[in-house]
């Protein structure tokens, strides 16, 4: 489509190769997740490998477009059966989404292997005031979710006071 490189490269598709001779795909040998914000607008990526390489997921870079802390992969498409069940299952990753989603539980989200923000759950808040935090039961996913947990307690717990001033 004739896309400038520099372009594709902000967009955080394709990496300067270490000899500055050329780019690299970044997301090479991968399944490639499109990332969609509240508008249906694809902002990111994520990927994961199909053998046993490392990284095993990898998302977009933080671009002017896409900030991993503010996305919830799957939201677009949950938040229209988020107004039937009233509850949303966060998860970690796009493989765990889809698998529910193919189980028949539309309400599920991923936190895209980030915690879970405070921008996030502000999010979520605006669809549901019930959340169910289903994230591995590895050590890492136990953290992630004491410190979802804490995060969510934070958030949700603050009643917002509005207050009007001379500088707005």
């Amino acid at each position: 489509k004739r896309v400038p490189e520099g372009m594709i490269e902000k967009a955080g598709l394709i990496v300067p190769r270490k000899d500055k001779n050329g780019y690299y795909d970044r997301f090479r040998n991968r399944i490639i997740f499109p990332i969609l914000n509240m508008s249906r607008q694809t902002v990111g990526f994520g990927g994961r490998v199909m053998d046993d390489g490392l990284p095993k997921y990898l998302n977009s870079p933080e671009t002017p477009i896409f900030h991993k802390g503010y996305e919830l992969y799957g939201f677009y498409e949950a938040r229209q059966r988020l107004r039937n069940l009233h509850r949303i299952v966060v998860v970690e990753g796009y493989m765990d989404v889809m698998q529910g989603w193919q189980a028949g539980y539309g309400n599920m989200v991923a936190q895209m292997g980030t915690a879970l923000t405070e921008p996030q759950l502000r999010q979520l808040k605006r669809y549901t005031k019930r959340f169910i935090l289903a994230l591995d039961a590895d050590a890492a996913g136990q953290k992630a979710t004491m410190r979802g947990l804490q995060v969510a307690r934070e958030t949700l717990d603050r009643e917002v006071e509005v207050k009007f001033d001379a500088r707005g």
